[in-house]
């Protein structure tokens, strides 16, 4: 589901009620972690970041809703809570937004927050910004 807006504001306004207020909820939980978190528009989804890094992104797919996180490797310390979900390298798909799945994404998103320098994947973002 692509959605032409020009910021954050216009994209969530876009969506249908469900999905607004799911998303929402979700950058809730991500101002609430990172009160100094930074929201723009990127590839097309709100897009958060710390100090100048992206760490995530939330966004409305065709069908289903996801929360990417950018330094996927840092999902490995939650291998055994992701079973349950519908994932790729970097997002978790979900289609309604439940209580634990809120629980889960408060504790990704201050985990990531926290240690995306560690990561294995820091740096590279800029780097292949740089070359498109």
């Amino acid at each position: 589901m692509k959605i032409a807006a020009a910021d954050p504001e216009a994209y969530f306004a876009a969506l249908p009620k469900d999905r607004r207020e799911a998303l929402l909820e979700i950058r809730n939980v991500i101002r609430t972690a990172w009160p100094k978190v930074t929201e723009d528009l990127r590839f097309g989804m709100p897009t958060y970041h710390l100090d100048g890094n992206a760490f995530c992104a939330v966004a409305s797919q065709k069908n289903f809703m996801a929360l990417y996180v950018m330094h996927h490797d840092l999902l490995n310390a939650f291998h055994n809570d992701l079973r349950a979900y519908d994932r790729g390298r970097s997002c978790i798909r979900f289609r309604r937004l439940e209580p634990p799945t809120v629980e889960l994404f408060d504790r990704i998103v201050k985990y990531t927050g926290s240690r995306y320098l560690d990561s294995l994947m820091h740096g590279k973002q800029k780097a292949a910004a740089k070359v498109r």
